[in-house]
């Protein structure tokens, strides 16, 4: 359980003088970062969806007190980034169909709890409870990550040298601030309730592994391919591995070596990321800082 209170915070973003390419000179990792503003609305409202339906299995307090206030941030999460594609519209970018595609894909694979992967019925088989657990590890799986690329957007200060657009940089680090500070809840929902054994984690992390990585290779080529100001969508493995060695985005290497720690008998969450890092940037984020003054 996390040693501490998690605390929703409300927030609030100017967005009149952001751009798509954010960071000016990077179109590639402008739009890697800029696919979470598709995704995130989705899988946030789903995470929640799936943490209503495993409340009535958490009899610890401390846990359900944590599971709660991780819903309600990960709801301000998503209503964070949402804008983002109206925004871009002003832009040339029209982002609308890949949002609603990737709304089709989330809700066809985890988003029926009648129907695994929405091929199989559950209630047929008997398998209501596997498929619940299964779609909470799949979150487990999925925080692992966020709390990575939390800890990355934290602590990396090459972007700032790249003179990044303010706002967006605050978006990042504020969200990712909030991964860190709630990296603990989905695995010790999903060990509470099935007590993870590495078997089913093999199972989640082999759902998670493709899905991300097909989805940021997809989501950044529709992007780059969607901005009026790019002539050709560069390869996206060749940009990766560039940027990766500037350490602007996380390397290939470490995403690997954190699918690895998810598997290990002693996995635990709290050791991947300083909380106090995190609480540090919440304090003194622009975002929460504006909202507070308006309150």
């Amino acid at each position: 359980m996390t040693p501490y209170k998690i605390v929703p915070r409300k927030v609030s973003f100017d967005w009149k003088g952001t751009p798509p390419q954010w960071i000016k000179g990077e179109p590639f990792v402008s739009h890697l970062a800029n696919s979470t503003h598709i995704l995130l609305p989705i899988v946030e409202a789903w995470f929640c969806q799936v943490y209503k339906e495993a409340l009535p299995h958490v009899t610890d307090d401390k846990l359900r007190e944590d599971v709660i206030a991780f819903m309600r941030q990960e709801a301000i999460h998503g209503g964070a980034h949402k804008p983002l594609a109206e925004h871009f519209l002003k832009f040339g970018m029209n982002i609308a169909p890949g949002v609603a595609r990737t709304q089709r894909i989330v809700d066809r694979l985890v988003g029926d709890p009648e129907r695994i992967f929405g091929l199989i019925p559950v209630k047929r088989l008997g398998l209501g409870k596997w498929w619940l657990d299964t779609r909470v590890g799949i979150i487990a799986a999925g925080e692992h990550f966020t709390c990575i690329l939390g800890r990355f957007i934290l602590e990396n200060q090459e972007l700032d040298k790249l003179e990044p657009d303010a706002t967006m940089l605050d978006l990042l680090r504020w969200h990712g601030a909030e991964e860190v500070e709630h990296r603990a809840v989905a695995f010790d929902l999903y060990k509470d309730m099935t007590g993870a054994p590495i078997a089913h984690r093999v199972l989640v992390l082999g759902f998670i592994l493709p899905f991300l990585t097909w989805y940021w290779v997809e989501s950044t080529r529709y992007l780059m391919s969607q901005d009026p100001t790019i002539a050709k969508v560069p390869g996206f493995f060749t940009e990766w591995r560039k940027a990766s060695a500037r350490n602007i985005i996380p390397s290939a290497r470490s995403l690997i070596g954190a699918s690895w720690r998810f598997l290990t008998p002693g996995y635990n969450p709290e050791h991947e990321a300083d909380t106090e890092i995190a609480l540090d940037y919440l304090a003194r984020s622009p975002a929460t800082r504006r909202k507070t003054a308006a309150a």
